[in-house]
């Protein structure tokens, strides 16, 4: 088997396991999931894992978070020094990815795993999806912007609340998701109260 082939069926498994560990949780998906998903023999997807489906799950949300976060960081990047184009690169980003069950990870998926590893990726999950709107944050404080609210719970908001439009039907949102994750966003930044 050549090495470019060994690549992309490497490639393959990587993103059916990710997508299966998403939707369904570490639990529910078996190593015989995947191996049927990409047409292999369950046995020979050793070859490429061979530590097993831990080994597997690490690796995906390891490759997940380095993924999300570059991608913010560039998109936040492009949309210059506006904390509400920022916002909503940020927004777009995370409505057109599939979603990550924040509680499902922490309740059940990372406390399957070994401890030394859960609280590695539990590290890299908060950083990789809170960091790039967090620096946008303190930018924006910086420039005086904001009414210098705190950066992580800002971050975190506006991660959990935009995570959230995943589970409205999408027929409940005639507009559609993106620019219902944009509503939500200017909810956040503009707040609820009259001014």
């Amino acid at each position: 088997m050549s090495e470019a082939h060994q690549n992309e069926t490497h490639e393959r498994i990587m993103d059916v396991a990710e997508s299966l560990f998403m939707k369904r949780g570490y639990s529910a998906v078996k190593l015989r999931d995947i191996a049927d998903a990409v047409n292999m023999k369950h046995a020979s997807l050793y070859y490429y894992v061979p530590k097993g489906k831990e080994q597997l799950f690490i690796a995906v949300l390891e490759r997940s978070m380095i993924r999300h976060k570059r991608e913010m960081e560039r998109l936040v990047t492009a949309a210059g020094q506006n904390i509400h184009q920022q916002t909503y690169a940020v927004t777009d980003w995370l409505v057109s990815q599939p979603p990550i069950d924040l509680v499902r990870m922490y309740e059940s998926d990372l406390k399957q795993i070994d401890p030394s590893e859960s609280r590695r990726l539990t590290t890299l999950l908060l950083d990789s999806l809170t960091k790039p709107f967090k620096s946008a944050i303190v930018s924006a404080n910086a420039r005086g912007e904001l009414s210098d609210i705190d950066p992580d719970v800002a971050a975190m908001s506006l991660i959990t609340l935009i995570q959230s439009v995943h589970h409205i039907p999408i027929h409940s949102i005639p507009e559609g998701r993106q620019m219902f994750g944009r509503r939500l966003a200017d909810m956040l930044l503009f707040g609820l109260l009259k001014r």
